[in-house]
């Protein structure tokens, strides 16, 4: 064989050879590459859903806020509506004395603290009512030092030493009144809204 054939041959070897590597880098760069643009769609899927999570997050947070919001809203105008129902209560209960059902309801007032507190020796009321007071007195017969310092829209305080006093007048009874008027109030409210 000649010289020339074996470097033909040679040369034919290395162009094989060559192609074949060529063939398989080209192959290798495919499968790097596929390999790569899948990952990188995985990652870009896992971003995406890290991303829609917390934007869903984000969006929980924010209805639960607004829902704390309306709720405190809500509760912050109930308990205004409450306050000016028990303002007008109180503004009516200053002109009682003026109606004419005023006599039985101080009558009444001043009865139910007797009963409570019958040794009694002492009757604070309103400058207002001390006439229609020491009447209703006598009308009991029941002798009781009156003494008008009591500043009120209605009612009587009763006296016994220095040991036990009874306080029976609108307000007192108003304000004892108050938290079952809180829940009426309530469910007045919840029925209405419902």
């Amino acid at each position: 064989m000649a010289l020339s054939d074996l470097l033909a041959g040679l040369k034919a070897e290395a162009a094989a050879e060559e192609a074949r590597l060529d063939a398989e880098t080209r192959a290798e760069v495919t499968r790097i590459d596929a390999a790569a643009h899948a990952e990188a769609r995985i990652l870009q899927e896992q971003a995406l859903r890290a991303v829609e999570d917390e934007l869903r997050g984000e969006a929980e947070a924010r209805r639960a806020r607004a829902r704390l919001a309306a709720a405190a809203t809500v509760r912050q105008a109930r308990e205004e509506a409450f306050h000016e129902f028990l303002a007008e209560v109180r503004r009516r209960l200053e002109t009682v004395r003026e109606s004419s059902s005023y006599p039985t309801v101080l009558r009444a007032l001043l009865h139910e603290s007797l009963m409570a507190l019958p040794a009694a020796t002492l009757l604070r009321v309103d400058p207002r009512d001390e006439r229609m007071v020491a009447e209703l007195l006598g009308e009991l017969d029941v002798e009781l030092e009156i003494v008008g310092t009591l500043d009120t829209a209605g009612g009587v305080e009763l006296t016994r030493g220095e040991d036990r006093t009874v306080r029976n007048t609108l307000e007192e009874r108003f304000a004892n009144a108050e938290p079952g008027l809180r829940l009426l109030f309530g469910r007045a409210e919840h029925v209405e809204v419902a």
